[in-house]
């Protein structure tokens, strides 16, 4: 993986907030954790608070966007049949994490969804 490599991964913030979760929890954690920790932050509320709806949405976008490319790039294995993630042997975190240091805000801050920002 080259730099420009990184940053394409680092576009989404949704896979911005996975990979800093993966790094907080040691470079491993499952789908279902991922979801709802995405889901808080991409959201701006608390773990009591997020709704199984949004975890929900969210769950989809990994298994069916994020996950797909961060698997094509050899970064993460998933093990479908306990929903575990972890970085691969060959995952060029360091790249990763100085791509990273160069954005703006790292670790990513929680961004209002328009549909969220509009609840009263």
């Amino acid at each position: 993986m080259d730099q420009s490599d990184a940053f394409r991964v680092l576009a989404s913030a949704d896979r911005q907030y996975l990979f800093h979760e993966l790094v907080e929890r040691g470079g491993a954690s499952t789908v279902d954790t991922l979801s709802r920790q995405i889901s808080v932050r991409r959201h701006r509320t608390s773990p009591e608070k997020v709704t199984d709806a949004e975890i929900d949405r969210t769950r989809v976008r990994l298994i069916h966007i994020h996950l797909p490319q961060l698997l094509e790039r050899d970064i993460v294995d998933v093990d479908w049949t306990d929903g575990e993630i972890r970085f691969t042997e060959d995952a060029d975190i360091d790249l990763l994490l100085d791509a990273a240091a160069e954005l703006k805000q790292w670790p990513p801050e929680p961004r209002i969804d328009r549909v969220h920002a509009c609840r009263p």
